[in-house]
Order: C-alpha cells, then sequence, then structure tokens
C-alpha cells in the first residue's frame, strides 16, 4: 500500500495568487472576490512580541560594555529606556505595515491568506482538506475582546493558518463559515438569502444588518450569541431553497468599483447568513479530578522524589550545589505540569452537527472544532498511578503531520482524564461506526490480556524478549478500525479507522528473525504511530494482505469530504 498524499496547504512566495480576469483561480479566487483584513488593534497585540526580542537582544549583547562604560545611574536608565522605546517605535512599525500588507479570503474552494511585507505569500487551506477550526483568545485577547481563528489543514506546520486578530463575534462568524463551507454548505448565493430576508437586494440585506449591528451597541436588540440553529436546517435564514444560506463577505453588486478592498464584515450579517450550528454538551473535566490526575503524573513524582533527594543530600552534606546545578531541569518539570494544567484546565466536549467541539484553558482558552471524518488514529494510555483511580487519557490525531508553529505535538486530548466509562462514550463520538456488541472487545483493549474477546496476541516464545507484556500485546480488527493493544505497566490501547489507513508495514531484527516475529506498523497521517511488537512472522503477513483490502473496501463507501453533501454514486 503506498504512502496517501497528505498535503493540502499550499504555500506560494512572491506576488502571485492573482486570478486572471472574469476568471477563478482553483482556490476559487476570482475579481469578484472579497478580501478581508484582520482588526486594526493586531498591530498593537503582536508588537510586543517584537520589541522584547529587540531589547532583549540588544541588552545581551552591551550588557558587558555598559558594565565597563563610567556612567551615571540616570544615563545608563536613559539609554536602557532609549533602547526600549526604540524598540517599540521599530516594533509597531513593521506590525503596522504587516497588518496593511496582510488580507484574507474566503471562497467556495479554499481559506486564502495573503501576507508579507517584504516578501508576498499566498498561503491557501482548500476546504476539503480542512482538518479544524479553532478560535483561541490569549490573556490579552480575553480582556479586550479579541480573538485569533486557527485553520488546520492536512499537512504539517505551514499548514496552519492564523487570522490573528479580529474581534469575538468576527472570529465566530468566520468560523460558522469556514465550517459551513466545509460541511459542502452552499453560501455563495446571497441574493437567495435576500429573498428569504424579504429584502429586495443584496444591498439592503447589508443594510439592515449594519442597522442591526447599530442599534445593538445603544442597546437595541440583536441576536443572540447562542444562536443553535444548523445551517440549512428548517428555520435557518437562507434554508428555504435546498438548504443554501447566504454568503458572508460577498461583494455587493451596488457597491463601488473596487469590490476586492478588504472591508469589515457586518457582524449580524455573519450571524445571520451562517449561523452557529447545535451543539450538546458530552463532558466536562472537573478541576478536582485534574489536580489529582497531575499529582499521580510521573513527572510529578519524579518532581517530589528529586527534590526530596537533592534536600536530603544538601541537610546531609551542608553542600547546596546540586540543587542549584539541577535548577533548570526542576524549572522544565513545573513548566510541563502548569502548561498540562493550564491547557486542560475546563476541558468541555460537545457534539454539533460540525463535528466535534473542544472548549479548555485557564488564561488562554481555546475553542476547536473537529469536523466529522477528520480524526486519523486514536489512541488510549494509562499510566500505573492512574489504575489507582481508574483513568485514562484520550488523544486523538488529525491530518496535521509534525509540530505545529508553536512547538507543540498536532495531537489532541480529547479526554485529559476519564473513567473507562466515558472512554467509550468518546470513542462512539470519534468511531461512530464501532457497533455496540464490540464494546466488551474495547474493555478487553483496554484491561484485558490474551485472546480474550478475539484478541491475537504474540505468541509464546515473544516471552523471552518480553516477559512481562507478551500476553498483553495482541490485535483485534473491530468493523470500524484495527485496534492494537501493548504495555503491561503503562498501557496503551490504539484505533486506525480503516480508511484512514495510509500504508502497512514490518520491520525485523536479528532477535525477532530468530523468533520468528515482526513488529508490525499500522501508517497514518498525524502524531501517532500504532506499532506492535512481536507478532508472528506469517499472522504478520496476513494482516497486511486483509488489513490493505479492508482499507481499500471502507475508503470506496466512505462518505465525503464536505460532510453535509450526499456521497455521489
Amino acid at each position: 500500500m503506498s504512502q496517501g498524499d497528505p498535503a493540502g496547504a499550499g504555500v506560494a512566495s512572491g506576488a502571485g495568487g492573482a486570478a486572471s480576469a472574469g476568471a477563478a483561480s482553483s482556490d476559487g479566487v476570482g475579481p469578484t472576490t472579497q478580501w478581508r483584513r484582520v482588526h486594526r488593534v493586531t498591530p498593537l497585540l503582536t508588537a510586543w512580541k517584537m520589541a522584547a526580542a529587540l531589547v532583549a537582544i540588544a541588552l545581551f549583547q552591551s550588557f558587558d560594555d555598559l558594565a565597563r562604560i563610567p556612567l551615571p545611574v540616570l544615563a545608563v536608565i536613559g539609554l536602557v529606556a532609549g533602547v526600549i522605546l526604540l524598540a517599540i517605535v521599530v516594533s509597531l512599525g513593521y506590525s503596522y505595515l504587516a497588518w496593511r500588507r496582510m488580507e484574507y479570503a474566503i471562497t467556495s474552494e479554499a481559506v486564502v491568506l495573503r501576507s508579507g511585507v517584504l516578501f508576498r505569500r499566498e498561503r491557501v487551506a482548500r476546504l476539503t482538506r480542512i482538518q479544524a477550526v479553532e478560535v483561541g483568545q490569549p490573556i490579552l485577547g480575553r480582556i479586550f475582546g479579541f480573538a485569533a481563528v486557527k485553520v488546520e489543514s492536512a499537512g504539517g506546520a505551514d499548514a496552519v493558518l492564523s487570522l490573528a486578530y479580529l474581534t469575538q463575534d468576527e472570529a465566530q462568524a468566520v468560523r460558522n463559515e469556514v465550517l459551513a463551507r466545509a460541511a459542502g454548505v452552499d453560501v455563495d448565493d446571497l441574493d437567495l438569502a435576500a429573498i428569504d430576508a424579504g429584502q429586495d437586494s443584496v444591498a439592503d440585506v447589508v443594510r439592515a444588518s449594519e442597522s442591526a449591528d447599530a442599534a445593538a451597541s445603544v442597546g437595541g436588540p440583536d441576536a443572540e450569541d447562542g444562536v443553535v440553529t444548523a445551517p440549512g436546517a428548517p428555520g435557518a435564514p437562507g434554508a428555504a431553497r435546498d438548504g443554501a444560506v447566504g454568503p458572508v463577505g460577498r461583494p455587493d453588486a451596488s457597491a463601488s468599483p473596487d469590490a476586492t478592498t478588504p472591508r469589515p464584515l457586518p457582524a449580524a450579517l455573519a450571524r445571520r447568513l451562517a449561523p452557529e450550528a447545535p451543539e450538546h454538551q458530552v463532558f466536562q473535566l472537573a478541576p478536582g479530578r485534574l489536580v489529582g490526575s497531575l499529582l499521580l503524573h510521573g513527572a510529578t513524582v519524579v518532581l517530589l522524589l528529586w527534590i526530596v533527594g537533592v534536600v536530603g543530600f544538601g541537610v546531609f552534606t551542608g553542600s547546596w550545589e546540586a540543587l542549584f546545578g539541577s535548577i533548570f531541569a526542576l524549572l522544565g518539570v513545573v513548566g510541563f505540569v502548569w502548561g498540562r494544567f493550564s491547557g486542560e484546565f475546563n476541558t468541555r466536549v460537545a457534539v454539533s452537527p460540525d463535528g466535534l467541539r473542544v472548549r479548555a484553558g485557564l488564561l488562554e482558552t481555546k475553542a476547536k472544532t473537529i469536523p466529522p471524518g477528520r480524526v486519523q488514529a486514536v489512541a488510549v494510555h494509562q499510566g500505573p498511578l492512574w489504575r489507582l483511580a481508574g483513568w485514562w487519557r484520550l488523544r486523538v490525531t488529525l491530518a496535521n503531520v509534525g509540530i505545529g508553529s508553536d512547538g507543540d505535538a498536532l495531537t489532541d486530548a480529547l479526554l485529559p482524564v476519564g473513567t473507562r466509562e466515558e472512554v467509550a462514550v468518546m470513542l462512539r463520538l470519534v468511531l461512530p461506526d464501532l457497533h455496540a456488541e464490540e464494546y466488551d472487545a474495547v474493555v478487553a483493549g483496554l484491561v484485558g490480556s490474551g485472546d480474550a474477546e478475539g484478541w491475537v496476541p504474540a505468541p509464546r516464545r515473544a516471552r523471552w524478549v518480553d516477559p512481562l507484556a507478551w500476553r498483553r500485546n495482541a490485535f483485534r480488527v473491530l468493523g470500524a478500525a484495527l485496534a492494537l493493544r501493548r504495555g503491561r505497566i503503562w498501557r496503551e490501547l490504539t484505533f486506525v479507522p480503516h480508511e484512514r489507513t495510509q500504508s502497512l508495514g514490518v520491520s525485523q531484527g536479528p532477535i525477532d528473525r530468530r523468533l520468528r516475529v515482526v513488529t508490525f506498523s499500522a501508517h497514518t497521517s498525524g502524531g501517532i504511530s500504532p506499532t506492535l511488537p512481536h507478532v508472528d512472522a506469517a499472522v504478520a503477513a496476513a494482516l497486511m494482505a486483509d488489513q490493505a483490502e479492508r482499507a481499500r473496501a471502507a475508503r470506496r463507501v466512505a462518505g465525503p469530504e464536505q460532510w453535509m453533501r450526499h456521497a455521489e454514486p
């Protein structure tokens, strides 16, 4: 089986990207495309990072010189203040130019982002390859009401398009529009929406929407933020004909000739024509459970043991050099624990026609929507200490290969810490074709060993190289996915949906060759690597042939990438 191509977000440098007159490009960009800008406050929210970097570099390079020069204290303070002021001015100037040169568009085919001051770059995330849409609010954004929209497409770190910053309402409207278009909902027929809304023209819809926004700003009536009517559902705006809803950001036919000039999007128009789909919350992580899981985490245990050992060594020997020598390692562990607590605080999972919605965060909040059919693999883990409380961690991976632009692995903790019953609920959400009668097999995959419930374990001769886990290591073919079970102390259960299998492989070292066993791998996109050691060589060969056929059959009957459109026969 050949490896599939996960690429879906093109990056082009230079001034290209303009469509020929009267024709649209393959990404849907044409002469009537409505280009938009992020909020004008963006330079203020982004300039501080560059200013801090410039100040740190300047002070680091000239610290020794300042210490040697015999200058009064006030003169040194004034010089440092001047450096800081210069860095702020340079950062604001560059950030303003970057803002002026940045524009984005949402077409019927893709989300397109153009940016760059000296070198122009156009990045394209095709709607059919979008893996998730995330609305994030850093601490400053939460204070002032701004958010960033990240569109994650199939590919690597460069496939993540960041639209920062927008107002909170506009960010939600952009997310709704991207998901509606990715689902296959027709949002390009604005004239139809005008007719359904009882307006005479497109301009009337825009003017009515702007009037509604103006009325809301002085206390007038406005649509509630918690709209629960799905795009295209009965009663939804623009749903009278074939479930079509009006577009967001299409240029007004009566507007000025310069139809491609970026302009802000009326918030009420976005809410009316691309409302938020309804949702039903299925899980919320209690703070106490999160704290307990971190206390029982291996990193916390190592941190506590290390502190006790170093302090005890210092008390008995009177030397504290070991403590100061390990301060950076301790800070690294503390940073990991704090990052886990802050990032997974108040995790909530909900289901909607858009897919799975995951919200989390203490200081910086993130709300990610994973459309249906985007999960490439699922991994369930349990450490030895978590076994005391019966807790599990469930992660999913999308077709975002590698590491994100922020340095984080592109996997999502859908269930940071949960019980076995909550794991079963999440598995039914991410693997909707998982049959109810297979639940016992899933339980055996979580806590069992041997060949119970149809699992195929490693042969008995594998005990010579893996005496603890050879009966635990096993595989099971389910209706929706291939399940791989491994680990006795650190338990792991991995699921690979049949239609998401990219390739299959086996590897064998000299000892494995002697024992006639192999390591089996089911390759898929994302940050999870499903492998199973010490599989009988003949069994692995048969599994490869059968799984390749299952993967081909599953892809033939899989639904369309645009999940609200019917599959073509």
